[in-house]
C-alpha cells in the first residue's frame, strides 16, 4: 500500500509540474541582449533555372530587444533588415534596385538559436524573407557579438514563378569608433 501511495504522490507531481511548467521566476533569461546594428555580408544564388550565384553583398541588421521584460517577451526580437543589390549582376538596362529595408520579428532561444521572419502580401504581390541561425556572445559581455545562418528572400507575383534568392549570411556587432 505504501509503495503504491509513494507511486501515485509521484505521478501527481510529475504531472503537476509537467502541467504548470517552471515556478514562476524561474524561467531561463534570455542567452544575451541582441540589441545593436549588425553589418556583414550575405552570399547565395537566385532560384532560376539558370541560377546567378552572389558573393559577398553588404547586409545590416537592426535589433531590438526588451530583456528587462517577462518570460516571454524577453526573448522577442524585432527590428529591420538591410538588403543590398549592389553586387549583382543585371543587365545594362536595369538599373541597381535600390536597398530594400525588411521589417522582421523573431524569438531567441535559449541555446542562441535567432529565428527572423517576415512577411507581406498586397493584391499582386507577396514578398517573404526568413533568417535563421545561431549567435555568439564571444566576449561574454551579454551582448550578442556575431550572428549566421542561412536565409531566404521569396518575391511572389500573381501569376509568375516564385523568384528569390537562398543563401548564407554572417554579420557581427557594428562597434562604434570613438
Amino acid at each position: 500500500m505504501v509503495h503504491r501511495r509513494t507511486v501515485a504522490l509521484l505521478l501527481v507531481a510529475s504531472l503537476s509540474l509537467a502541467l504548470t511548467g517552471c515556478p514562476p521566476g524561474t524561467f531561463p533569461p534570455p542567452p544575451y541582449d541582441t540589441t545593436g546594428t549588425y553589418v556583414g555580408t550575405w552570399r547565395g544564388k537566385s532560384n532560376e533555372d539558370d541560377p546567378q550565384r552572389i558573393k559577398d553583398c553588404p547586409l545590416q541588421i537592426e535589433l531590438t530587444q526588451n530583456i528587462g521584460a517577462n518570460f516571454p517577451e524577453d526573448h522577442f526580437v524585432t527590428g529591420t533588415v538591410t538588403i543590398d543589390y549592389s553586387c549583382m549582376e543585371l543587365p545594362e538596362w536595369i538599373d541597381t534596385p535600390p536597398p530594400s529595408v525588411v521589417e522582421v520579428a523573431g524569438a531567441l532561444q535559449d541555446n542562441g538559436t535567432l529565428t527572423l521572419i517576415s512577411g507581406g502580401c498586397t493584391t499582386a504581390l507577396c514578398v517573404v524573407l526568413t533568417l535563421g541561425g545561431t549567435g555568439v556572445d564571444q566576449d561574454d559581455d551579454g551582448t550578442l557579438d556575431a550572428y549566421a545562418g542561412a536565409w531566404a528572400y521569396t518575391i511572389l507575383l500573381a501569376g509568375v514563378e516564385p523568384f528569390g534568392f537562398t543563401g548564407k549570411f554572417a554579420v557581427a556587432l557594428e562597434t562604434e569608433t570613438p
